[in-house]
């Protein structure tokens, strides 16, 4: 079997590729999470309002929704501290960030691996600087995955099957 760095290029691309799908997985994911939080929030924050307070007084003189509006207006005032205690505008948008960031360089690994099927013949010392820059790259994004709250094994196991399922890897 003779070497050919061709092969090692062709791999490595296809494994920096994988890495960066996943992150930008994951980031998906999170922002898909991240964003319910904000959305079920502010409803509630908005419907507990002064302006609907007086909703809540008419409310407040039926016995069975006396409970219901108490309960309303606890899960608003709570879910509000928590949103501004866990920073939940700012965790939306890092996550938005890290995700478009992994989307840019997955492109770039795809297209780098488009020209190299165009071209099997491809300039080695070339195609290896490129892939280099490419796996830079690739090194100063990963450490803006942060950990998070949300972040579950269950979530990263569910990604990673989306990612095998779509790309045909088997494990």
């Amino acid at each position: 079997m003779t070497y050919d760095p061709r092969n090692v290029i062709w791999n490595n691309s296809f494994n920096t590729y994988y890495e960066s799908f996943y992150y930008e997985t994951v980031a998906d994911k999170l922002v898909d999470r991240w964003q319910i939080i904000d959305d079920i929030t502010k409803i509630l924050v908005a419907a507990t309002a002064s302006g609907s307070v007086i909703s809540g007084w008419a409310l407040w003189q039926t016995p069975d929704f006396k409970i219901v509006w108490i309960i309303i207006a606890g899960a608003g005032a709570l879910l509000s501290i928590i949103h501004a205690s866990l920073g939940v505008p700012s965790r939306l948008k890092d996550w938005e960030d890290v995700k478009r960031c992994f989307v840019t360089l997955k492109v770039a690994l795809e297209t780098f691996r488009h020209r190299m099927e165009i071209d099997p013949q491809f300039p080695v010392d070339e195609y290896t600087d490129e892939y280099i820059r490419l796996r830079t790259q690739f090194g100063e994004l990963v450490p803006r995955q942060k950990n998070d709250i949300l972040l579950t094994d269950r979530l990263r196991l569910r990604a990673q099957k989306e990612i095998d399922d779509k790309l045909g890897v088997t494990r």
